[in-house]
């Protein structure tokens, strides 16, 4: 059975149960009775890890989190202690980044177990939606309040056969440790550093602009930044959807650390877009899960922060005022000034009766530990507010007969957010479409992607309502190339025309004389056009009815319509992982999964049989939130086949 990365690190976070008794023994007993009590919860973590059932794989994890509860109440140090040392003995990450991740997160883990029913829902959604070991808890039922029905005349918007652009940018996770020449295959996670790297024996140079294994150089984002004026050179605005730090979640902190990364950055992007010889356009961020310290992080407003000095931290005051400083230029005084009071999400107008709703979405992520904190107000559903202030805005929009687009970092149907979540936000959906919300725009899973929001669970074109576009990365962390999408957008109804994916062949690198080989992809309306899906002017939106019709084109010519998406959605990677019959269809269902609960990645709240397979239909795994294998691990293949090469070329020095 093979399992993530990101599963060990949670194992070895969650199982931090090996020797912390060791602690409440005195001396003289340690001997004889250390050994014993690591080796059994050592083996019961390893039944779990090996469990072929569902049903015995769900049991494990919940004993493993009982026991975790039942060591909480230990001093931290020991805690922390505990982890680290099982971290090192599953042997699936480096000695430092074991030690970095586990003092980072297990502070909040051993806060927050604490208060969890282990045994009720709370252990049993963290089992499933992070670790795939239990079935998924049904949706907790919710009629999301609204402050007036639906018009029963909903406004009918013309498209006027004009258009406009908009930039899309995500994923940046720039690096600035990035140097040419360093080692792209290491034991870190992220490689291409001097302090990862044996010059004496460097399996793979780092390329001057970026490896696969590799967060972004700032050379690739000023060539990028440097390119867009040349294709796009009349931008009406820009979105940057999120997580512009790298993938370093073993080491965020100090928390100025993680701040000056996106500051600098901050500051070069606004270089380039506040000048009027460059891109030259306001641009519109969101906050991403990796621009937290600790990565992921983000209390609610009823989090339990310690109350010591030294972990004031945790409250993110010190993001939002951050990002309200850096964001401030693009937007008003009084929205700076929302972003520090509303956890960064902000609305803004771009155009002329268009609203553009920035959301905080890392309320949703299944790795934001602060989201299973118990709360005594049960019936809270919405325990950070956002999704009350989004309703807030967007019904300010309809009285005002306005489009919206919203903007964030994790869409609501991807498989880290919690079912609960995208269930209420598709409610507001529903609620809101077609008359109001005219597009949605994410990030997150570094892939170029899109997503489906359906009225009444009805998944046909009649019944398609919403699409979420999901921005492709800038970094090539982890196996993509480097992309960033233009749309041309209707000047009447906001709705996109079409979605043009620009990348550079990174494999390629070894042979730009002058830089990147920045070059359209391919655009959405040329490539997914066909009798299935027909387009039949130039000037008809992407409609939510016609990119229904493209996933039926997949299913219907798989060789043609989904290998093309399939390639596309890794940016035409050199290595585009295989997706068989179950894959295929795994792969269509999240497209039509703008309700999460829709994804076939799950099992429903129902025990199947004693004998059926722990392993659920995955696509992959997502490269953000704890992916903590190293590069030599991860890229096993590649990396022997590097190594064979150095091999030869110093026998033949010889």
């Amino acid at each position: 059975m093979q399992l993530s990365a990101l599963f060990f690190i949670l194992i070895s976070s969650l199982i931090v149960v090996a020797k912390p008794f060791e602690f409440q023994l005195p001396n003289r007993q340690l001997d004889n009775k250390r050994e014993p009590i690591e080796n059994n919860h050592y083996s019961t973590a390893q039944q779990w890890l090996l469990a072929e059932t569902q049903v015995m794989s769900c049991a494990k994890c919940i004993s493993l989190l009982q026991m975790l509860k039942s060591i909480s109440h230990l001093s931290e140090s020991m805690f922390i202690a505990a982890g680290v040392r099982i971290c090192r003995r599953l042997e699936q990450a480096d000695t430092d980044v074991c030690i970095g991740v586990v003092k980072e997160q297990a502070p909040v883990i051993r806060k927050v177990v604490k208060t969890m029913t282990v045994s009720g829902r709370e252990g049993h959604l963290l089992c499933a939606s992070v670790l795939n070991s239990c079935p998924y808890p049904d949706i907790e039922p919710w009629t999301v309040p609204f402050p007036k029905p639906k018009p029963e005349q909903l406004p009918e918007y013309t498209p006027s056969g004009k258009t406009f652009s908009v930039l899309h940018l995500s994923d940046w996770h720039v690096d600035p440790e990035y140097e040419p020449g360093s080692e792209a295959f290491c034991t870190k996670p992220l490689c291409c550093r001097p302090a990862y790297t044996d010059y004496r024996n460097v399996t793979k140079p780092a390329s001057p602009w970026g490896e696969y294994s590799c967060d972004t150089p700032i050379s690739m984002i000023e060539s990028m930044l440097g390119f867009i004026p040349e294709v796009a050179p009349d931008l009406s605005f820009g979105i940057l959807t999120g997580d512009l730090p790298p993938h370093e979640v073993w080491s965020t902190l100090p928390v100025l650390k993680t701040q000056l990364i996106q500051d600098n950055s901050y500051s070069m992007l606004h270089r380039h877009f506040d000048s009027s010889d460059l891109v030259n356009t306001m641009l519109y961020p969101s906050v991403g899960n990796h621009e937290a310290a600790p990565t992921n992080m983000f209390p609610v407003k009823k989090s339990q922060i310690p109350i010591e000095e030294d972990r004031n931290y945790l409250r993110l005051q010190w993001l939002y005022r951050s990002l309200a400083e850096s964001w401030r230029g693009w937007l008003t005084h009084n929205t700076a000034m929302d972003i520090e009071n509303n956890s960064a999400s902000y609305a803004t107008r771009p155009r002329a009766g268009l609203k553009l709703i920035s959301l905080n979405t890392n309320f949703c992520y299944n790795m934001n530990w602060w989201l299973y904190e118990y709360s005594e107000d049960k019936n809270n559903k919405d325990p950070s507010g956002v999704l009350e202030w989004l309703i807030e805005e967007l019904q300010d929009s309809e009285d005002r007969k306005e489009r919206v687009w919203i903007t964030g970092h994790i869409s609501p149907g991807d498989n880290t957010c919690f079912h609960d979540y995208s269930n209420y936000f598709h409610q507001i959906v529903e609620r809101y479409t077609p008359h109001v919300i005219a597009g949605q725009f994410y990030g997150h899973t570094h892939k170029d992607e899109y997503q489906i929001f359906y009225r009444d669970d009805n998944q046909t074109a009649e019944n398609a309502i919403s699409v979420a576009y999901i921005g492709p990365s800038i970094t090539p962390f982890d196996y993509v190339n480097p992309g960033f999408r233009v749309y041309q957008v209707d000047t009447e109804t906001f709705e996109v025309v079409d979605s043009i994916t620009y990348i550079a062949n990174l494999d390629q690198a070894d042979t730009w004389m002058t830089g990147p080989n920045w070059h359209v992809e391919y655009s959405a309306r040329e490539a997914y056009n066909s009798s299935i899906a027909p387009l039949h002017d130039t000037t008809s939106p992407l409609t939510p009815a016609w990119w229904h019709n493209v996933s039926v084109s997949m299913e219907k010519d798989p060789d043609v319509m989904f290998d093309k998406y399939w390639t596309y959605r890794v940016k035409s990677a050199p290595i585009v992982p295989e997706c068989d019959e179950e894959c295929r269809s795994a792969a269509i269902c999240a497209i039509r999964a703008g309700k999460a609960e829709h994804r076939c990645d799950y099992e429903p709240d129902v025990l199947p049989g004693t004998y059926h397979n722990k392993g659920l239909k995955s696509i992959d795994k997502h490269t953000c939130g704890l992916l903590l294998q190293g590069a030599t691990t991860r890229y096993s293949q590649q990396y022997e086949k590097y190594a064979l090469q150095q091999q030869k070329q110093k026998q033949q020095r010889k």
